[in-house]
C-alpha cells in the first residue's frame, strides 16, 4: 500500500516538472559538449614548427647582401664621328630651316645631314656600337658607309675615301670607317667633309643631338 503511494507520487511530479527536468538535460547537455570540445582543441600557444624551418645566420651582419644581385646601368652617349673645324650644309627640318645653298649645284635644296667640315683624311669614326649594313660608293655622294646602331637608329657616313670596313662587320664606338674626303661630287665645292645622314625608325632625324652627345643609352654595368 504504502509502495503504490510512493510510486503515484513520483509519477505525479515527473508529469508536473516536466518541463523543468527537459531544460535540465538540455542544460546537462549543452555543459557536456561544451566540456568535450574544450578537452580535444589543440593548444595553440604552442608554436607550430615546420617540416624544414629556414633559418637566418645570426652572424650576418647584412642580411640586405644576400638578396639577388641587381646590374647597376650606366648612360652611354653617342659621340662625335669626326673632328670637325665647322658645319658645312646645316640639317633642313621643313620648318624652321626649308633649304640651304649648294655651291657646287648652285641652287637652294634640302638637305637630310649635316656636313661636317674637315682636313682632307681626318679619320670619321663610328658615332656607336653597330654593324655595317652597306658599303657603296655613289657619284653624286661618293664611298658611303651605312651603320646600323641599334635600336632603331641607322647613321649614312658618305663623302669617305680609305673605306676601312666591310659589310656585315661589327664596330664599336671610336672604330675608324674612313676618312673625310671630297668623293662626293654633288658637295665637291665644299672641300673635304664627312656627309652624315641619321634615320630613327625609318624617319630622316636632325644628326647634330648624336654629333653633339646629347643621346644616350642606358646599358648594364659590366
Amino acid at each position: 500500500m504504502n509502495t503504490t503511494k510512493k510510486t503515484n507520487k513520483f509519477t505525479r511530479f515527473l508529469r508536473n516538472n516536466a518541463a523543468l527536468l527537459i531544460l535540465i538535460l538540455c542544460i546537462l547537455a549543452i555543459a557536456t559538449v561544451v566540456l568535450a570540445v574544450t578537452l580535444t582543441r589543440p593548444n595553440t600557444d604552442t608554436p607550430v614548427i615546420p617540416d624544414n624551418p629556414v633559418v637566418g645566420d645570426p652572424d650576418d651582419k647584412d642580411p640586405d647582401n644576400n638578396k639577388p644581385d641587381i646590374k647597376d646601368k650606366i648612360k652611354v652617349y653617342f659621340t662625335s664621328p669626326i673632328a670637325y673645324t665647322s658645319v658645312g650644309m646645316e640639317y633642313t627640318d621643313g620648318k624652321d630651316l626649308l633649304f640651304v645653298f649648294n655651291s657646287t649645284m648652285n641652287e637652294w635644296a634640302s638637305h637630310k645631314a649635316v656636313d661636317l667640315v674637315a682636313a682632307d683624311g681626318t679619320a670619321v669614326n663610328a658615332m656607336y656600337d653597330g654593324t655595317v649594313i652597306d658599303v657603296t660608293e655613289t657619284f653624286g655622294m661618293g664611298q658611303i658607309v651605312t651603320v646600323d646602331h641599334g635600336d632603331n637608329v641607322v647613321a649614312k657616313y658618305a663623302s669617305l675615301s680609305d673605306v676601312q670596313v666591310v659589310k656585315g662587320q661589327t664596330v664599336s664606338k671610336g672604330d675608324k670607317l674612313g676618312s673625310a674626303s671630297t668623293t662626293a661630287s654633288n658637295e665637291f665645292m665644299d672641300g673635304a667633309h664627312l656627309h652624315l645622314e641619321v634615320s630613327k625608325n625609318g624617319t630622316s632625324v636632325d644628326p647634330m643631338p648624336y654629333i653633339k652627345g646629347e643621346i644616350f643609352r642606358e646599358v648594364e654595368a659590366d
